[in-house]
């Protein structure tokens, strides 16, 4: 692949790293102007009006009755339930950074599953990256692992995530890796808005604390996170295996780290660091492993 297309492939893993990391600091503040439910239904419905407008536009075509199917259980595993439970789980008083190191056990539920499901062969030398970048994130997030005061429910809906996130990646590359990436938003954020929708109104007050920072944190949702990371997952899983994919959830923890380092003045420690180079080295090592030669 050449031109602006190859280009954007290249830059997608590192946009995407930046972009899903942010997702933990701005849904923490989210949290703070509604409940977790109506934050993530509410968000699906402007991101389908955006989207569906600009198909309408450009004359989108329509996927068939069986993709739109496909797409809807990817959207409804990864928008509704993934992102719930990591929406709950940090609502319920769980850190950041513990909910970004379940979450960060994903690539080794992929690894172990990819061979079944996808025919996937995972190396020694990848299973050594991944072993090293668990490592690595367990060092990086070890400074921040307080317990603090959440709840029983909010460490069970952290343990939900790696499965969820896990079951869409594997279901997605498997079922509708190459759907068209405005219908994939659209179809996904319909389905999942629908189920969030009905749990915020079972067991939500739907009460909102209107003003700027929840307007931003809408547009921070819509546009760079259900936007921007959502499509670039995708773009990496049509073109690359999940396995190598996935790896790349070993870095998002450790760059969320950065970030609240940079918006709120929070130190890193040396071995926080010395933790970061070593998932960084996990990464490489999955990520480059040679290809065959045809």
């Amino acid at each position: 692949m050449t031109g602006p297309n190859s280009s954007l492939l290249k830059a997608a893993p590192f946009l995407f790293i930046l972009t899903w990391a942010s997702g933990f600091p701005i849904t923490r503040f989210g949290l703070e102007f509604t409940e977790p439910f109506t934050l993530l239904w509410i968000r699906s419905f402007i991101a389908v009006v955006l989207v569906g407008l600009f198909a309408l536009v450009v004359r989108v075509p329509l996927p068939s009755i069986r993709e739109t199917i496909h797409i809807a259980i990817v959207g409804i595993i990864l928008q509704c339930l993934y992102l719930g439970a990591i929406f709950s789980a940090l609502d319920e008083g769980v850190s950041q950074g513990v909910a970004a190191l379940v979450a960060g056990m994903q690539p080794i539920l992929t690894a172990a599953v990819v061979g079944i499901t996808l025919g996937e062969k995972v190396t020694r030398i990848q299973w050594t990256g991944f072993a090293l970048g668990f490592v690595g994130l367990f060092i990086v997030l070890s400074e921040r692992l307080g317990i603090g005061a959440a709840t029983t429910a909010g460490f069970v809906f952290s343990g939900l995530t790696p499965i969820f996130i896990t079951a869409a990646s594997l279901y997605q590359k498997k079922y509708c890796a190459n759907s068209d990436l405005r219908m994939v938003v659209i179809v996904q954020q319909t389905a999942a808005g629908f189920c969030n929708f009905c749990i915020a109104m079972t067991i939500e007050s739907g009460d909102i604390v209107w003003g700027f920072g929840v307007v931003l944190v809408w547009g921070w949702l819509v546009i760079i996170l259900t936007i921007g990371a959502t499509n670039l997952l995708y773009l990496m899983l049509r073109h690359g295996e999940a396995s190598r994919v996935s790896s790349l959830f070993y870095l998002t923890p450790p760059i969320a780290v950065l970030l609240g380092w940079f918006s709120y003045g929070e130190t890193i420690g040396w071995v926080a660091m010395i933790g970061f180079l070593v998932a960084v080295a996990g990464v490489f090592l999955v990520t480059r492993t040679p290809e065959k030669v045809e």
